[in-house]
């Protein structure tokens, strides 16, 4: 075995320990993201009740303004100052998300390894890219006509977006016990690719999300993958598989290779599926561009 093998090994058999004894130390959802989260799926709950929930929480409120006045919720450029109009302009799916965003943001603390903080920042960035183009290719799927029946919400899917690699969150926190791990890249790097995936999608359903937004985590880099929903024509799951792609695309800035990566892209059924030609995938990278932008900046 390998350095690197035996390295990453290590780190496995711990994890692998945890799992068969039921001690892994999965993080909670903090408790008044998960007020706010309840009272935003309780089809019970009004905007003036929820938007007094939110206006007891500081961080949130001015989370939920700057998203409101953003230039994708605000398209008339009239300030918003006070919750409930905020609320009633994004809808309870967007702020839904945001308070997931904040959620995320407090649990999932950046290790205090520089090294380690350094990959933190830039796995957090592509999720709130995918997050962008996901909401950004779930309103540009109407356009496809056999889709009618099973339209992706775009909050939702943008919620999914910025969880899908909350696994890669989770090890590279861990990570940070094993020394010999963050020496490593190669071995983290490898760590990470083989358990992100079950790992995510095991504190997502911890969180108390359901089934679709579990499969994302589990399934987003299975290119041949088929929906999870029989006789669906797609899922969430395929919205964040092309995002996950395009994101690394835009990311990487291998705009030279770019006719290769289409020709690539043509083949995955997730893509196909989804109704997004050549000229789509152009549109939602460029002129899509300011959208995308602001939504970034709302999530952080």
């Amino acid at each position: 075995m390998s350095d690197t093998n035996a390295i990453g090994f290590e780190f496995i058999q711990a994890l692998s320990d945890e799992l068969s004894k039921g001690q892994v130390k999965l993080p909670a959802f903090p408790e008044a993201a998960m007020r706010i989260k309840g009272a935003l799926e309780d089809p019970n709950m009004s905007t003036q009740q929820i938007a007094k929930l939110v206006a007891s929480d500081p961080v949130f409120s001015a989370r939920l303004l700057k998203v409101a006045n953003s230039a994708a919720m605000n398209a008339s450029g009239n300030q918003i100052k006070d919750i409930p109009t905020a609320i009633t302009r994004m809808g309870f799916k967007m702020a839904h998300g945001i308070a997931v965003s904040i959620a995320m943001d407090q649990v999932m603390n950046a290790p205090a390894n520089p090294a380690l903080a350094e990959q933190f920042q830039q796995l957090w960035q592509h999720s709130v890219n995918v997050a962008a183009l996901c909401f950004v290719i779930s309103k540009k799927q109407v356009r496809h006509t056999n889709l009618k029946k099973n339209r992706i919400n775009p909050d939702e899917a943008m919620l999914a977006g910025l969880m899908h690699d909350i696994g890669k969150t989770y090890i590279l926190n861990r990570a940070e016990s094993y020394p010999s791990l963050i020496e490593d890249p190669e071995a983290l790097e490898q760590v990470m690719l083989d358990w992100h995936t079950g790992i995510g999608s095991a504190i997502i359903e911890n969180w108390g999300f359901d089934e679709a937004m579990t499969n994302v985590a589990d399934e987003h880099e299975l290119y041949d993958r088929v929906p999870f929903t029989p006789g669906h024509a797609t899922d969430l799951t395929d919205v964040v598989l092309v995002a996950n792609l395009m994101a690394h695309l835009l990311e990487e800035g291998d705009q030279a290779n770019e006719e290769e990566h289409l020709n690539e892209w043509r083949e995955i059924p997730a893509f196909q599926r989804l109704g997004l030609d050549d000229a789509t995938i152009s549109e939602i990278k460029d002129s899509s561009r300011e959208e995308i932008d602001s939504i970034i900046s709302a999530l952080g």
